[in-house]
């Protein structure tokens, strides 16, 4: 018997051996967990970060401190992720672009199959604001001025291959018009352009155009949305195309399966948290909860349909 309870063991000291993951699974979360932004402290994804950290320590039952590492637009924190030990205990509150924007760009030590997907937790739609002055009122009226007068109309962004330019470009496509587009170093610039008069036509995310004040023609959503409840949507006025600043929590490649469902169920859990849902709205962003499966597919098709536009207007 003696012999026996010294096999059962060593076979289960093998086992653990073997599987440390599953070991870690079973007892997950053992220690803080770190939650990894790609961006300086003090903006919004920041904010939003610290937001769901607090909520995943009541959900999860331990510390979630928060790191910040910046740079190149957030690809050099994104990869730090990549590269982090796929345990749970390294995830990170990463927007889309670094993943579907930024590796066809330029060089980056990743790309989207070395992430495991948790959950989507935030999106802002992206709206068209006019000049104060401006003849539109409608997006069906500027798309029909545009196809009458190619190039005669001029569209701002805060910078090339940003996600409201590469929107922007998406829907020109769908509609087959052409509008010149300027880009800017920054909304600030960008909107001040436009209250100017300088550019006709100015796409950003939601928050910025109801945080200036600004006139818009549709916000890019199937749904009308609470920060800018007067603006009709693109798809209301006929036009399919939508698009938005949109993030979630990712971790490395290859975390164990347990682990994965606890952070997704506790993703779930904090977009139904009345706190969160509170502070991203005075960001001007919305709480929009997508489980594994269904980021994953946002974050392959957005990459492919940006990638596509980024070597059509920017290569």
């Amino acid at each position: 018997m003696k012999h026996l309870s010294s096999r059962l063991a060593a076979v289960a000291l093998s086992a653990a051996m073997l599987c440390p993951a599953a070991v870690l699974a079973a007892d997950y979360p053992a220690r803080p967990v770190t939650v990894l932004v790609p961006f300086p402290a003090g903006g919004s994804t920041d904010t939003m970060a610290r937001a769901a950290a607090r909520e995943f320590e009541e959900v999860l039952g331990t510390n979630v401190p928060v790191t910040n590492v910046g740079g190149g637009a957030g690809t050099v924190g994104t990869a730090q992720l990549a590269r982090s030990r796929p345990d749970g205990y390294t995830i990170g509150v990463v927007p889309a672009a670094p993943l579907i924007n930024q590796p066809h760009m330029r060089e980056t030590p990743y790309s989207i199959e070395d992430f495991d997907y948790i959950c989507q937790l935030f999106y802002s739609p992206q709206a068209l604001a006019v000049k104060p002055d401006s003849p539109f009122n409608s997006l069906k009226e500027v798309v029909e001025y545009a196809r009458a007068h190619p190039n005669e109309l001029s569209y701002g962004t805060p910078g090339p291959g940003s996600l409201p330019h590469l929107a922007m470009e998406k829907f020109l496509q769908d509609t087959d018009i052409q509008i010149k587009h300027v880009p800017f170093q920054g909304d600030g610039p960008g909107v001040t352009a436009l209250m100017g008069g300088h550019v006709d036509l100015y796409m950003a995310i939601i928050s910025n155009v109801s945080k200036n004040d600004l006139d818009a023609v549709a916000v890019f959503a199937e749904e009308r949305v609470d920060a800018a409840p007067d603006v009709p949507t693109s798809v209301e006025q006929g036009f399919p195309t939508t698009a938005s600043w949109w993030g979630g929590v990712f971790a490395p490649k290859g975390i164990p399966a347990d682990v994965k469902a606890t952070l997704v169920d506790a993703c779930q859990q904090t977009a139904e948290k009345e706190r969160f849902i509170e502070t991203l709205a005075s960001l001007g962003t919305l709480v929009q909860f997508r489980d594994s499966e269904g980021v994953q597919k946002a974050v392959e098709e957005g990459s492919a349909t940006n990638g596509e536009i980024i070597n059509r207007v920017l290569k």
